[in-house]
């Protein structure tokens, strides 16, 4: 029958317009809705989303940034992490380990400072070298932080109770530590380092001479120091001759160490004085009167006896002059000269001299030393009107501390260093005109005597004491201010 079929066509299209219907109001009452918080949809919403055109939908997240490359090791930081890091300063730190009490805690404070070292030579191995020093400052701060922990740490432990036994050797950390300052040092930073380490070497010396017989164990501590320094030594002399080696290809420099660094370059705070105990517990305690670096006359034998125990002496009165300490003049170990206390003394002769022994002048008073043939370096500590005469020396001559001192060199050096002192005079030889190097810091008063060639006659030039800074462009500029005399 057409007439009925016609009517359940009818029927068909109205429940499948209900149907659209109804669906079209879900997708209404969907989209004025508030979205859900759930992660559960209805299927409604779901046919909504797929059903809506592309132009409304929300743009997808840009994808995450690549991870930054990884800088590149040079053979020159896996150098000083293998033969420093890995290599001397470890051996170091176990020497220390093994001494402990404060030495031990003094010591600890080193890690810190070659690690800072390490992180800005990596930095310094990817990127150009800054343009201005103002620039390089930041990058060299953690560095300059670790040694002032190193040597404000020195003076404290020096001055407290604990340590006054133990100041030898404070200083030999105390003296050697700014060779780690080279990373500052053009043309020749190896020669800097052997400064330091020369300075070092003098405390070194006296370490292993005052406890050779009762403390090996700080012997070999002040010996592994020592070769922590020849190691940096070596390395500095072989891997950054005129000074720090940048990557001229690489990008600028950043204007500081990249955190990632701080946390390991940062130096623990300087112990305090409350710790002392706790670092000194379980250390044999000495009598003051059994100690040989307290009391000369035993210094001659090993064995200190028994009843050695005394009572305290006397404070000597104020202004009572101090007792005299034994002249010496000696050669230890077969490659060190020492030179100590020695007072109105105007015939020291040392000629039997070898390439690789060092001289070593200490407290010495209106005395003339005299150095014949070619030796490794010369140091003078705490000297007052004493003349030194020297043929040549490989490394160097370093003054410190030794007011009113006279110099003459009668064949080759490549440097001279003088540090904290008043009123000097160097006499250069002809062979020394176009090598030597003369380095001075704090001093006043010092004059350098060079040959005019004319019957041995010298010129003498006062070294400038006075410099001028002012603001050009944006940048200090600093210039010698020169008094004709």
């Amino acid at each position: 029958m057409p007439g009925q079929q016609g009517m359940h066509n009818f029927s068909t299209i109205l429940k499948r317009l209900e149907a659209v219907t109804s669906r079209l109001e879900d997708v209404a009452v969907s989209s004025s809705s508030p979205a859900p918080t759930s992660s559960l949809r209805s299927p409604t919403a779901a046919a909504h989303e797929n059903l809506a055109p592309t132009s409304s939908a929300a743009p997808p997240p840009p994808p995450p940034p690549p991870p930054p490359a990884e800088e590149a090791v040079t053979p020159a930081v896996k150098a000083y992490q293998d033969e420093i890091i890995d290599g001397a300063l470890q051996e170091f730190i176990e020497k220390s380990n093994e001494l402990g009490g404060l030495v031990q805690q003094h010591s600890s404070l080193l890690p810190a400072l070659c690690e800072a070292q390490l992180q800005f030579l990596k930095l310094a191995s990817n990127h150009s070298k800054p343009s201005t020093p103002t620039a390089l400052g930041p990058l060299l701060e953690p560095q300059g932080k670790a040694i002032q922990a190193i040597l404000e740490t020195k003076e404290k432990l020096s001055r407290s109770k604990e340590g006054r036994d133990w100041n030898v050797c404070f200083n030999v950390l105390g003296e050697g530590v700014p060779a780690w300052g080279w990373v500052q040092v053009e043309p020749a930073p190896a020669p800097f380092v052997a400064e330091m380490k020369n300075a070092a070497q003098f405390w070194s010396d006296r370490v292993v001479k005052q406890y050779k017989d009762t403390n090996p164990t700080a012997v070999a501590w002040a010996k592994a120091f020592a070769q922590l320094l020849t190691s940096l030594q070596a390395y500095v002399k072989q891997w950054h001759t005129t000074g720090v080696a940048w990557n001229p290809k690489g990008s600028p420099a950043p204007s500081s160490i990249p955190s990632a660094s701080s946390s390991s370059s940062a130096p623990p705070p300087p112990p305090t004085s409350s710790r002392g105990g706790a670092v000194t517990a379980g250390l044999k305690k000495v009598d003051a009167s059994q100690m040989t670096h307290k009391n000369p006359d035993l210094r001659s034998s090993s064995v200190v006896p028994d009843n050695a125990r005394k009572a305290p002496p006397l404070k000597p009165k104020p202004g009572a002059a101090p007792a005299k300490k034994p002249a010496k003049l000696e050669l230890e170990d077969g490659n060190k000269w020492m030179i100590e206390y020695q007072e109105d003394n105007k015939n020291i002769v040392i000629d039997q001299t070898e390439l690789h022994q060092t001289v070593h002048i200490f407290n010495c008073k209106n005395s003339v030393v005299k150095i014949s043939g070619k030796i490794n370096a010369v140091t003078m500590v705490g000297c007052k009107k004493t003349a030194v005469v020297l043929d040549s020396a490989v490394s160097s001559l370093s003054i410190t501390s030794s007011p009113s001192f006279e110099v003459q060199i009668t064949g080759q050096i490549p440097t001279i260093q003088v540090d904290t002192t008043d009123s000097g005079q160097i006499y250069l030889s002809k062979e020394c005109m176009n090598t030597v190097e003369i380095i001075t810091s704090k001093t006043s008063s010092l004059n350098i005597s060079v040959p005019t060639g004319q019957d041995g006659d010298f010129e003498e030039k006062p070294v400038p004491e006075q410099m001028k800074s002012k603001i050009v462009g944006g940048k200090l500029v600093t210039e010698i201010i020169e008094h004709a005399g």
